[in-house]
């Protein structure tokens, strides 16, 4: 049996634990003791160790000494820190954007260069800044083009740094403030001013060996904490995928021109001898002037990773033996035609920092209605489990023939269950909501 390593110890990282342990040993470096991914491990015949997921070195010399495989890392801060070229270095099989190519993902304002370059017609406008006075420019151009903006840090936020003029930020001159911190904090980083777009915002993710791109289906995120989307950014709140390739609101057109783009950045970091291999996470809004683009991220998304993971038909063992093999061809990769979809319970703080909550989840019944649980930010205490009060303690997700089906499963699992006071968002998925996008998507359409 082969040795598999994944690295982090988000419900991203429990999901792919839980397809690797289907034929595969898992071995993991840990953040701290998920209880699944140390499950797992333990029932395999893998290992698991807590150590600094950051550290090249420490990765790949628990992968040396665990005899590992392959290895194939899909988190943000592990990505840009090197990981992938630390394994590399000491000659493990490993998957994963290198430092370089994950640049796609950690400098917002190099990865918008990529793109203006090779596909300006998705690329909005935008002002690059390092500098106050380069700040108050970009602004009142923005202003007088009555633009409203988004803020985006140049660096990596975990999904919680980026401000939207409207929800967040009311006024130029709160633009203005938030940027000018960002200026300020983050040592030498400059700023990305993108205009604000009117649309729906969705997520495609590609499977790539580096030449090959897979198109998975689309997925709808949720990423503000309430109901509504209102309250602040998170790191996703829970995520839907359809039947089909594409979401109900998109067309065939829409999703082929997610995958131009992002065929075209693939090959130019070729171009530019990068080595990318893993998960192209192509952010993208539809717009009343077509498909524009919003961001790349080097990896499978949290939580869209998970109901890709959830509809993949391969074993994905498999898949990571062809991104290293460079043989993942489309016809290599099934996925289910059943809509998906992920809910994460979070502490009533969220995304602030909060208590400890000790909960539990009715796995029987979740076995019984077909629905799958994924520990996230929470360690066992005997016999329960309590969330570290500082990001997404468990996900669970199900499968059905309609997204309404698919949510209406994940809620009755909630409802079964002792979450001790931890919160979701029962909209996501929901009928109402999706009679809401199709509707928005018309109208952009029309106008």
């Amino acid at each position: 049996m082969e040795r598999f390593l994944v690295v982090g110890s988000g419900g991203r990282e429990a999901a792919l634990a839980s397809r690797l342990a289907e034929d595969s040993a898992v071995c993991a470096v840990l953040d701290h003791e998920n209880p699944m991914i140390t499950g797992l491990a333990e029932r395999t015949g893998g290992s698991w160790v807590v150590a600094n997921t950051r550290n090249p070195t420490e990765v790949a010399g628990f992968a040396e000494t665990e005899g590992v495989d392959y290895a194939f890392v899909s988190s943000d801060e592990p990505l840009a820190a090197g990981v992938v070229d630390g394994l590399l270095d000491s000659g493990i099989k490993a998957v994963g954007a290198t430092r370089a190519a994950a640049r796609i993902e950690w400098d917002k304002i190099w990865s918008a260069g990529v793109v203006n370059r090779v596909c300006p017609g998705i690329m909005p406008r935008h002002r690059i800044v390092r500098n106050r006075d380069e700040l108050q420019e970009a602004l009142a151009w923005f202003a007088a083009a009555d633009l409203a903006v988004v803020v985006k840090p140049e660096g990596l936020t975990g999904g919680k740094g980026v401000k939207v003029m409207g929800p967040h930020l009311e006024t130029y001159a709160d633009c203005q403030d938030y940027a000018a911190e960002l200026l300020d904090g983050r040592f030498g980083e400059g700023v990305l001013l993108v205009e604000r777009l009117e649309g729906i915002e969705f997520t495609v993710m590609g499977l790539t060996d580096g030449v090959h791109l897979v198109m998975s289906p689309a997925s709808y995120d949720y990423p503000y904490r309430f109901a509504g989307d209102t309250g602040p950014g998170t790191g996703g709140m829970g995520c839907f995928t359809g039947p089909d390739k594409a979401l109900p609101f998109m067309t065939d057109s829409d999703l082929e021109a997610c995958r131009s783009a992002m065929d075209r950045v693939l090959r130019e970091m070729r171009r530019m001898g990068l080595r990318f291999t893993g998960v192209l996470n192509g952010g993208f809004f539809l717009t009343g002037e077509g498909i524009k683009f919003m961001e790349f991220n080097g990896r499978f998304g949290d939580p869209e990773g998970l109901n890709i993971l959830q509809i993949l038909d391969t074993p994905f063992s498999d898949i990571v033996r062809r991104m290293w093999l460079g043989t993942l061809t489309g016809d290599a990769v099934r996925f289910a035609r059943r809509a998906s979809v992920v809910k994460y319970l979070v502490g009533p703080e969220y995304p602030s920092a909060g208590q400890g909550i000790p909960f539990s989840i009715n796995a029987g019944f979740a076995a019984e209605a077909g629905a799958s649980i994924w520990t996230a930010a929470c360690i066992r205490d005997g016999g329960s489990l309590v969330s570290l009060g500082r990001s997404r303690a468990a996900a669970i997700g199900a499968l059905a023939p309609t997204i309404p089906e698919a949510s209406g499963v994940v809620e009755d699992v909630i409802a079964a269950s002792d979450t001790g006071g931890l919160e979701h968002r029962s909209d996501i998925g929901s009928e109402p909501g999706l009679h809401e996008l199709a509707k928005r998507a018309a109208g952009l359409r029309a106008g």
